[in-house]
């Protein structure tokens, strides 16, 4: 095994911590079902994360709505409050909104101003909405001054600014108070009381969920006539008669294995009744940009919708030429970085400037990946350790390169090469990969597009440490590989720039 365990974005195994621990074994009627003890450690290391996030679609477009309008209002106000409020004047200082209303919700969107999911404290929000239109007003300024489209002036720009901010922060506190608890749900009832139903009942009682859960459906005798809310209402033969009783338009399927003839007929006849039949996973996928690896089964991943551009060719030399372009237009621009890291590295302490480990690529090939080196020279001869906060291996430049995540510019020429990716989960070494696939179910399925140097994973989920860690980040990864699109790289890419900014996961 390698002897040193460096600063990823990923995760490593400790061999003298106590080491990976197995899954629970499947439930005989829907799949994985840990005992109660499991799964109240999985309920608080959720709430240790926070709540598990909903990726609502509706909200997020009356939050964008609200910043378009308020932007063109702080450009009216401050030609006005700068020349004149005459409409006429309004009119011909005001030819650049176009790129206001691009640059700004552009930037808010890099600092992550547009997850309704995740809920940042007063400061936090106005820190990061305060860096984000810093970056828009540059971004406009730029733009002016490139290609001129009418009169301004810097006055103007400054007053804008403020605004800008301003009704921000003022807009993003009245949506949280108002819409965010608002919006007709849609009554439903959940069809497996296990480990999937429990999973999916915890995600859809966020108030941002689109569902109300009326109760749950089982055969499970054990479970009928139980005091827990919602309660299990019945079996599912009685699935309609419970849904008209309750009101409910919405089946959510909660059990991936072992459907039995008579489960499937139930269903299929409340479907042609006229009821909205979906698979947990589906809803899961939709609301949280994640697959639940322990709630699929091959079947459905087999017969999902998506993985459309593993085997479009045209798409694949497409993302191959962009890597290759950026990568050397990037290595370019960074070279008297690289330099300056170089000679500080070298003068810091002893030892070889960069680091070079062994990772799976695409279709499991091994290749060498490369990083400047930030720790001591063989600061791992007493064994592979974890990398910790305040890690006293670390050197003072490497603390600095680590902040900026410069140590990970050498991955640049991985990209040039060919065998990574700029967008894609990130590679793991030989030695845990034999691991993880035999702990993780669908581990394999990330090998079958090439690794990045970012990806869905680390704009969503923190540095992780654990298996948890690597289950959820693994399902972020199936997902971005169901879902890969050219648009959605450049959503990544543009994610990621705000979470190098503000020092997100590094360590």
């Amino acid at each position: 095994m390698a002897k040193h365990l460096h600063h990823d974005i990923g995760w490593g195994y400790d061999p003298q911590a106590s080491g990976y621990a197995p899954f629970p074994q499947a439930d005989p009627l829907d799949g994985p079902d840990p005992s109660d003890a499991a799964l109240e450690e999985d309920e608080r290391a959720t709430r240790t994360e926070g709540e598990v996030p909903l990726g609502f679609p509706r909200h997020r477009w009356l939050l964008l709505l609200g910043d378009v309008v308020l932007i063109s209002l702080a450009v009216i106000l401050s030609i006005g409050l700068r020349i004149s409020f005459r409409w006429n004047v309004i009119l011909y200082f005001s030819m650049e909104p176009a790129f206001t209303l691009i640059l700004y919700p552009l930037a808010l969107y890099i600092f992550d101003l547009y997850n309704v999911e995740r809920v940042f404290r007063s400061w936090e929000t106005a820190f990061r909405s305060a860096i984000a239109v810093a970056l828009g007003a540059f971004l406009a300024v730029a733009a002016f001054y490139i290609v001129p489209f009418g009169p301004y002036g810097r006055g103007i720009m400054v007053i804008e600014a403020v605004l800008v901010w301003y009704f921000l922060n003022l807009w993003r506190w009245s949506y949280g108070i108002i819409f965010q608890k608002s919006g007709q749900k849609v009554p439903t009832l959940i069809l497996g009381a296990g480990f999937c139903g429990k999973t999916i009942y915890k995600l859809l009682k966020s108030p941002l969920s689109p569902y109300e859960v009326k109760g749950f459906l089982d055969d499970n005798p054990n479970k009928l006539g139980t005091t827990r809310s919602p309660a299990v209402m019945g079996k599912s033969d009685q699935l309609l008669e419970v849904a008209a009783k309750v009101g409910a338009h919405t089946v959510i399927l909660a059990i991936p294995r072992n459907r039995t003839v008579r489960l499937m007929r139930s269903i299929l006849n409340a479907r042609l009744r006229g009821i909205n039949v979906r698979d947990m996973a589906d809803v899961y996928e939709a609301l949280t940009g994640r697959i639940p690896v322990r709630s699929i089964g091959d079947q459905w991943l087999l017969f999902a919708e998506g993985f459309y551009l593993l085997g479009a060719d045209y798409v694949q030399r497409l993302k191959r030429l962009f890597d290759f372009l950026a990568s050397g237009l990037i290595l370019s621009l960074m070279s008297p970085i690289i330099g300056l890291a170089i000679i500080a590295i070298k003068m810091d302490s002893p030892g070889p400037v960069f680091y070079s480990q062994q990772r799976v690529g695409k279709y499991r090939q091994v290749f060498t990946i490369y990083k400047f080196r930030s720790m001591q020279y063989q600061a791992e001869g007493d064994g592979v350790r974890w990398a910790v906060e305040k890690d006293p291996r670390v050197t003072r430049v490497g603390r600095l390169l680590r902040l900026t995540h410069i140590d990970e510019l050498p991955q640049i020429w991985n990209i040039f090469r060919g065998d990574m990716s700029l967008v894609g989960p990130r590679p793991e070494r030989p030695e845990f990969v034999d691991i993880l696939e035999n702990q993780l179910p669908y581990y394999f399925v990330r090998h079958s597009v090439r690794p990045g140097l970012t990806g869905w994973a680390q704009i969503n989920y923190r540095y992780g440490a654990s298996v948890e860690d690597a289950r959820n980040k693994l399902e972020y990864d199936l997902y971005y590989v169901k879902n890969m699109s050219i648009f959605l790289d450049v959503k990544i890419l543009l994610r990621t720039v705000g979470v190098v900014l503000l020092k997100d996961g590094a360590r």
